[in-house]
């Protein structure tokens, strides 16, 4: 679960034969009254901050309920002609009226919820740490304003969290996980995806190696603060490599052969080899 690049890691084990949940294909909508992100085109939902991960676990746990009334209406082309509601919590979620986007948003979080049931291990990538607050309920918003035709502008107040505050939320969403399944194995790590854009008065650079570098260190104290909480070196193995060997011709997403190499040596590191 995580940022873009837990896509890749995902599609990298399942070529492995490893089950990856949870499987977001089984998540309910009509695409005559809803969106919901790019499904079924990808089998991925984007949660690119520690706020969005822990939100979303903490609502599938029955931790936290988003009010009936919490969504944006916005003005958009969709395929059912007028009428547009979206959801402020998880990317591309638009619906043709309040209660479609209640019935998506429910079938997610069963999705979501029965992923993490099954589940043995779990692994979580983070990307950056420049969010958006939404005014009405103080929760972080899924994605920056205007997104696919969105909402946010109006909603939503940019926020560069600290340190301290993703901190927090990977200590959560580690003790979460824990109090659920404490032997399961859980994975950390930073996308080495740059931002595309900031929405700061600063080079988007500049803003990307800072927001970066906060969370690559916030893992490494989860890491010595929780036992059997690991952290798989994505971000090194990728810049290190340098622009031209790491990344597509847009230096932002990571090349597939290189993804491959990071997960094979992740399989060297923590999967046992069969026993004779």
């Amino acid at each position: 679960m995580g940022s873009c690049f837990a896509q890749e890691i995902r599609r990298a084990l399942t070529s492995r034969q490893i089950a990856c949940v949870p499987s977001y294909r089984n998540i309910s909508f009509d695409p005559a009254e809803a969106i919901v992100d790019e499904l079924p085109r990808q089998e991925h939902m984007n949660f690119y901050n520690t706020f969005t991960v822990r939100l979303q676990i903490e609502q599938m746990l029955g931790l936290w309920d988003q009010a009936d009334d919490d969504w944006w209406q916005v003005k958009k082309r969709v395929p059912w002609g007028s009428g547009c509601f979206q959801d402020p919590y998880r990317r591309g979620i638009f619906a043709k009226s309040p209660e479609v986007l209640r019935e998506v948003i429910e079938s997610m979080n069963r999705e979501m919820r029965g992923g993490f049931d099954a589940a043995t291990a779990f692994i979580f990538t983070f990307g950056m740490t420049e969010v958006f607050i939404n005014k009405a309920s103080g929760k972080v918003a899924a994605q920056k304003p205007l997104y696919r035709g969105g909402g946010g502008m109006q909603e939503t107040t940019l926020h560069v969290s600290s340190f301290q505050e993703n901190h927090a939320n990977v200590l959560a969403i580690v003790d979460m996980v824990r109090k659920h399944k404490p032997d399961a194995p859980i994975i950390l790590t930073v996308s080495p995806v740059a931002l595309a854009r900031t929405f700061q008065d600063a080079d988007v650079v500049t803003a990307s190696t800072e927001g970066k570098s906060v969370l690559r260190a916030v893992l490494g104290q989860v890491c010595r603060e929780r036992d059997n909480v690991h952290y798989l070196p994505s971000f090194e193995l990728v810049t290190y490599g340098g622009l031209a060997r790491s990344y597509r011709e847009d230096l932002r997403h990571v090349k597939t052969p290189v993804v491959d190499e990071i997960v094979e040596q992740f399989f060297n590191a923590y999967f046992a080899p069969p026993s004779a």
